[in-house]
């Protein structure tokens, strides 16, 4: 059982991982539909708006709840999350584009492409954002 712990504790970080993308895509996907139908706002720009706001609400809950630990350098921490919003966006952007060419639907476009850039995003996140010593 012991040599199971270490995988445990990596599938707890990655579910609680999820649950603050989870809530990053709902915002991501709630206001960029509000944004681009109600507002008529093009996607990627009502993309990049919603991002700008979930990025800090989605950094707030990792370093709460996802890793907490050591508060110190949390300022350094939070610059390169935006900073890698900021590559997350382009992805996603570049990807939604591609898919409403394609004519998919935007909602399903959206969907896929929030998915699919979230992988990175865990991964990129693990290891040089929250990674411990990374203050």
């Amino acid at each position: 059982m012991a040599a199971l712990t270490p995988y445990i504790s990596l599938a707890k970080r990655f579910l609680t991982f999820g649950g603050g993308s989870l809530i990053g895509a709902v915002i991501d996907y709630v206001a960029t539909l509000l944004l681009s139908s109600l507002m008529g706002v093009s996607p990627s720009v009502a993309l990049a708006l919603s991002m700008a706001v979930s990025a800090s609400v989605v950094f707030a809950y990792h370093e709460k709840i996802t890793f907490p630990g050591s508060k110190a350098g949390w300022q350094r921490r939070y610059i390169r999350f935006l900073l890698l919003a900021v590559v997350v966006f382009a992805l996603r952007a570049l990807l939604l584009h591609a898919f409403v060419l394609a004519d998919v639907p935007l909602p399903i476009a959206l969907a896929v492409v929030i998915v699919i850039v979230s992988v990175f995003n865990f991964a990129v996140s693990s290891m040089l954002i929250f990674l411990k010593g990374s203050e």
